[in-house]
């Protein structure tokens, strides 16, 4: 009798599992939203440069609309930034967590319209060399228009970040300019974008 009531309890216990609801799931965690495309405007690269090239360039940078022209002062070089970054930025010190931008003519690298050659970052020489101090390096050539250029972007060996550096030639000897993009953060999603923006500007 004993072993009878036994079983029934048993089958009971089983049945009440049986019908007792599930566990609620939990709830799934909220998808991490993706980031905001970067937003620029196009500045053109007289005024971008503050004046220091020897002729209009029809070339437009593509500068991320927060950043407007800084004070930061270092002979030949033109910087942009976020304005509560420029407040205590300096040449030596600058914003890498917010980003900037900058250009500059004191550049050693000439452009040999002869050879079509930008000796100093695209010879092969210096590309060798280049490639001992980075990775990833993507090179990107436009020789056939008015102002012959050329586009470097790789991963830095001393930051393990992005760089990227566009040098173009002025049209006067064989003088040449450069660009460079600092990503916030070392994005390569911004940066990336922003030189997608820069490329299709040049004519």
């Amino acid at each position: 009798m004993k072993s009878i009531l036994f079983a029934a309890s048993l089958a009971l216990s089983a049945a009440a599992a049986v019908a007792a609801p599930a566990a609620p799931a939990k709830p799934a965690k909220p998808a991490t939203p993706a980031a905001a495309p970067v937003q620029t405007r196009d500045v053109p690269v007289n005024q971008f440069m503050q004046g220091r090239l020897p002729f209009e360039i029809p070339l437009n940078v593509p500068v991320p609309v927060e950043y407007e022209q800084s004070k930061v002062k270092k002979i030949g070089y033109s910087y942009w930034m976020r304005p509560a970054d420029a407040a205590t930025a300096t040449a030596a010190a600058l914003p890498n967590r917010n980003g900037y931008f900058y250009g500059s003519t004191a550049t050693n690298v000439t452009y040999d319209a002869q050879h079509h050659v930008f000796y100093g970052i695209d010879d092969p020489g210096s590309l060798n060399k280049l490639r001992g101090a980075a990775t990833n390096i993507q090179v990107k050539q436009f020789k056939e228009g008015r102002n012959p250029a050329v586009m470097i972007s790789m991963i830095s060996g001393t930051t393990g970040q992005p760089a990227y550096f566009m040098y173009m030639a002025t049209g006067k000897k064989n003088e040449a300019f450069f660009l460079s993009f600092r990503a916030p953060d070392g994005r390569p999603d911004i940066g990336e974008a922003v030189w997608s923006k820069l490329a299709a500007n040049i004519k």
